[in-house]
């Protein structure tokens, strides 16, 4: 590793036990002697020592008990192998991982005499878990990067045509930097009036540096000039609100609207998604047009409280780049944006929970509940979770250490996925514990400082139930999220398919 400043490179030197442990799979062991563990086992992954934590950093030791200090979190640490007693040190580990961005925590093993051999089983099914879920994650990285090269080859294409038709006519170039155009509607769709009240969203294929508006093409205008649009412009990676504007459907034009930027975007490039939402959508809003049909799934235009897909296309849009509001087309309508950039550290910030960190939802109360099936089942391309009610008490699921410090609110979807189900009760809860958990289900005490609970809400086929969990007071620590349901007549539970799906969360700061 290197760092360059200036004409000369400098070597950086850092221990490689802390290299390795930022690439390879790691067992951190707590109270287990270094003699009692076979030499198979300390030979096939890469096995530390907790020493304790010391001027908030972590202090690990070697097989040959020399120790060293770590200033990252191992990013492959797949178990933690703890003998009975040492609670508090795992607690301890646990609560420092957390606080340097870990939100998956390894899985505990015990470890004590005469069972042996379950544990070091119990940890050869872990290894072999996260090899296979490597190995899925590198096919789909692959179908990705073939995807993203198609979609270069096709931007980079589009970026010399503009530059050649921007040189021959001597215009400013980099003004206008992508151009979707409206095409021919045969659904003649109305996509904000069939969005729900979230609105709809859209992708923008083009790198954020530098650009300073978007331009939405409105094909027809309603009749009504009051109803109130909300806008805004959005880093998927951080969440981040670049711009926002807030006007009325009377300041929309036919043809092409360019809702410009306070100033031009700089720093690292980020994903950037458009996002327009409308009060009281019915027959007269106004018409967005659609570009052409769009193959690539993440670019269609998009449910922005679900992120699925409306239409197989994508809006009629135009991003433009240099200094916002200058030599823009006489044909537009210029709108300016109403706020400044936001710093990533001010206000609150609405983050959807990872499809990643759903894969890892399983059941809770095991031991009150018992199928011949998966209860939970979760559905990473819906962006869901499956929890299957039993006839009588209540089915919980477990997404740990789910939920980011300094909560306000946890919310999800609720609906039932099989017409022939009765009535089901959803609700969710964030806390620390099950048995917290369970206690917030069974309505036997009120929240805690952290905690945040829904209540529980009825839901009939064909309807839907937005379960909403307000924390009392926000706490520094990831905590996991909790979700349940229960027949609300106890019974039959046949077909009783419930889902929660779009999990997201509402944090200060």
């Amino acid at each position: 590793m290197t760092v360059v400043a200036t004409q000369e490179a400098f070597p950086v030197e850092k221990p490689a036990i802390e290299e390795r442990l930022l690439k390879d799979l790691t067992l951190m062991v707590v109270g287990v002697g270094r003699q009692e563990l076979p030499s198979a086992l300390l030979g096939a992954v890469q096995t530390v020592w907790f020493e304790g934590v010391a001027d908030g950093q972590v202090l690990f030791s070697d097989q040959s008990g020399a120790v060293f200090q770590v200033v990252e979190a191992p990013t492959m640490a797949f178990a933690v192998l703890a003998e009975p007693g040492t609670s508090a040190d795992v607690d301890t580990l646990f609560k420092w991982l957390q606080r340097h961005g870990v939100v998956q925590l390894p899985s505990v093993v015990g470890w004590s005499r005469g069972q042996e051999n379950e544990a070091i089983s119990s940890i050869l099914a872990l290894v072999a878990e996260h090899v296979k879920s490597a190995a899925r994650r590198l096919v789909l990285s692959n179908r990705e990067l073939r995807t993203l090269r198609s979609m270069n080859d096709d931007l980079q294409n589009r970026f010399a045509a503009i530059e050649s038709f921007l040189n021959r006519n001597g215009l400013q170039p980099l003004d206008l930097v992508f151009s979707n155009e409206p095409a021919e509607n045969p659904l003649n769709a109305n996509v904000l009036a069939s969005a729900s009240q979230d609105g709809i969203s859209q992708i923008l294929p083009v790198p954020s540096s530098g650009v300073s508006g978007v331009s939405v093409h409105v094909d027809q205008l309603g009749m009504r000039q009051d109803l109130k649009l909300r806008a805004q412009l959005v880093t998927l990676e951080d969440l981040r609100i670049v711009d926002s504007w807030q006007i009325s459907s009377g300041d929309l034009a036919s043809g092409w609207n360019i809702f410009g930027l306070s100033k031009s975007t700089a720093g690292l490039n980020r994903t950037l998604e458009f996002r327009l939402q409308i009060e009281e959508a019915d027959e007269d809003t106004p018409r967005l047009s659609l570009g052409s049909l769009q193959p690539i799934e993440m670019f269609q235009v998009r449910d922005a409280s679900n992120g699925m897909p409306v239409l197989k296309n994508s809006l009629a849009l135009q991003v433009w780049g240099g200094i916002p509001g200058v030599s823009m087309p006489a044909s537009a309508n210029y709108i300016p944006a109403q706020s400044q950039q936001v710093s990533q550290g001010e206000g609150f910030r609405d983050m959807p929970i990872a499809p990643g960190i759903l894969e890892h939802a399983s059941l809770a109360n095991s031991d009150e509940v018992e199928f011949d099936f998966e209860a939970i089942m979760p559905l990473p391309a819906e962006r869901a979770i499956g929890c299957h009610p039993p006839a009588e008490g209540m089915t919980i699921g477990e997404l740990p250490a789910a939920c980011p410090p300094q909560i306000i609110r946890m919310s999800a979807k609720a609906f039932i996925d099989n017409s022939r189900a009765a009535d089901i009760d959803f609700a969710i809860a964030v806390a620390g514990s099950l048995d917290a958990a369970r206690a917030l289900f069974r309505e036997e005490r009120e929240q805690t400082v952290g905690e945040a609970y829904s209540g529980w809400n009825t839901v009939s086929f064909g309807e839907s139930a937005h379960l909403s969990a307000f924390a009392s007071e926000q706490v520094g620590a990831w905590q996991n999220v909790y979700f349940a349901t229960r027949m609300s007549e106890q019974g039959s539970n046949d077909f009783a398919w419930a889902k929660f799906t779009n999990f997201r969360a509402v944090v200060s700061g």
